[in-house]
């Protein structure tokens, strides 16, 4: 669905250029002279606010009446200098840019907001669902201190970084391109970025860059171009620059430009946050912390569909404690859950990155090694029953518990012909034959059968 732009401009030409440019972008666009009038209906994505020799169209309060505060505000100035700006920024505008803007820079600044609207929305989205479960958090005022970069001549950087030291409570510092790229996720990396640009051609290997790494590709981009350098701001704009300024501006704009976009970051993280808490939440155990079946199944899948193009085969384990109801019958429930947490700890030690442990129920552990074979497990398994048997368990209460382990080992033949699609389940949809993990399954079950019948402690392979 097109997004849906109000354009107020009392100038008529102004109005209908403006209306014909945006029009042609495929934007939904309704145009009226001023806020009173009653043509405006629409509840628009963005307002595009003209602004004449009057500024804010003598306005010193807020640009937009109370049922549109929530609307991002363009505005297209015509005058815009740099007292003009601030006002306006002060006064709720998210952008200011002069009239006589090509449509390239106008078009990329008007993704550019559309694309962060989108965003905070969301943000107030997932907020009020979770205040209506009763799961958000009271709003706090902190705000943490943020470490930012600024990039370019160093000359150029070292009067930016003398102004927003002096004004904004962050910690702000020069660096060049290479100190850039050299950084790895194993220091914290600035949270923002100035970068003072005089040509198109400074952004187009560093803004890529920056997000093409896992651990910079959040961070915040202020652009500084340089007066009338539209190509410039338009290169920044579509090589995902945050935001973008004059080298004319203020000090005072440059730094509400960052500490703005500082607030804007920070918000998403605690959006992506909550994502990465609730994912976690779902796809692990609460008690041992070990993935649940509900991940298991879905890494089950990928990695069938692995075996097949790679031809290499696959192991899978289960591994059940020995006589875990007596535990909790001696010692109680809660000696049971420390048991159950101790044995997950050692079989995630005692296997690769690579493999998979996860909770299968109850007192049951599914351990899955892809790339592997039967002999390779097979040393793996008696490994991780050493682990158990060589030493107690020690609860809270200091009593030392003697723990073992039965394990049951089944080797897995990928087929030629396979759904060829990650389903997330055991058996896919659609498919002819008996599911390979299926029966994979069942045998590593009838070999964690028969480790029990034939005295517990110990590890049995599958028959074929």
């Amino acid at each position: 669905m097109p997004k849906r732009l109000l354009i107020v401009e009392p100038v008529a030409t102004n109005r209908i250029r403006l209306a014909a440019s945006l029009s042609a972008a495929h934007y939904d666009v309704e145009t009226v002279s001023s806020l009173d009038d009653k043509a405006a209906l629409i509840e628009p994505d963005m307002i595009v606010l003209g602004t004449g020799p009057d500024g804010l169209n003598g306005a010193e309060g807020a640009l937009v009446p109370q049922q549109y505060q929530n609307t991002p505000v363009f505005c297209i100035d015509s005058d815009p200098t740099p007292m003009r700006r601030i006002k306006a920024l002060r006064a709720g505008a998210r952008e200011v840019l002069g009239r006589n803007l090509p449509d390239s820079l106008l078009l990329a600044r008007l993704r550019s907001l559309i694309r962060e609207s989108e965003a905070s929305r969301e943000c107030e989205r997932r907020r009020v669902a979770a205040a209506s479960f009763g799961f958000a958090e009271a709003r706090s005022d902190f705000r943490p201190s943020f470490r930012i970069g600024c990039i370019g001549a160093k000359e150029d950087c070292a009067r930016t970084v003398s102004l927003l030291s002096a004004i904004l409570s962050h910690s702000v510092e020069y660096l060049s391109p290479d100190d850039v790229l050299r950084e790895d996720a194993s220091r914290h990396s600035p949270d923002a970025y100035v970068i003072i640009a005089e040509t198109a051609h400074a952004l187009e290997d560093l803004l890529p860059e920056l997000r093409a790494r896992s651990h910079l590709r959040h961070a915040s981009v202020l652009v500084v171009f340089p007066q009338e350098a539209d190509d410039v701001a338009t290169t920044a704009l579509n090589l995902g620059a945050s935001d973008i300024a004059e080298v004319s501006s203020s000090g005072e704009e440059i730094a509400w430009r960052v500490d703005a976009m500082l607030e804007r970051k920070h918000l998403q993280d605690q959006l992506r946050n909550s994502d990465e808490q609730s994912y976690r939440a779902a796809a692990t155990d609460p008690l041992t912390g070990l993935y649940n079946r509900r991940y298991a199944e879905a890494y089950i899948a990928d990695t069938l569909l692995s075996a097949h193009d790679s031809g290499q085969g696959f192991v899978m384990m289960l591994a059940d404690i020995d006589h875990f109801k007596q535990v909790n019958d001696v010692h109680g429930h809660g000696a049971g859950d420390m048991v159950l947490c101790a044995v997950a700890e050692r079989l995630r030690e005692n296997v690769r990155a690579c493999d998979l442990v996860s909770r299968h129920g109850g007192e049951e552990f599914l351990i899955v090694m892809p790339d592997t074979t039967e002999e390779e497990a097979g040393h793996t398994a008696e490994r991780l029953r050493l682990a158990m048997a060589s030493d107690p368990v020690v609860i809270s209460d200091g009593a030392r518990i003697d723990v073992t382990i039965s394990i049951g080992v089944a080797a897995g033949k990928v087929p030629t012909a396979i759904p060829m699609q990650r389903t997330g389940t055991f058996d896919a949809p659609g498919a002819s034959g008996p599911s390979v993990f299926g029966n994979v399954l069942e045998a590593a079950d009838a070999a964690l059968y028969r480790a029990k019948a034939c005295g517990r402690n110990r590890v049995e392979f599958s028959v074929a």
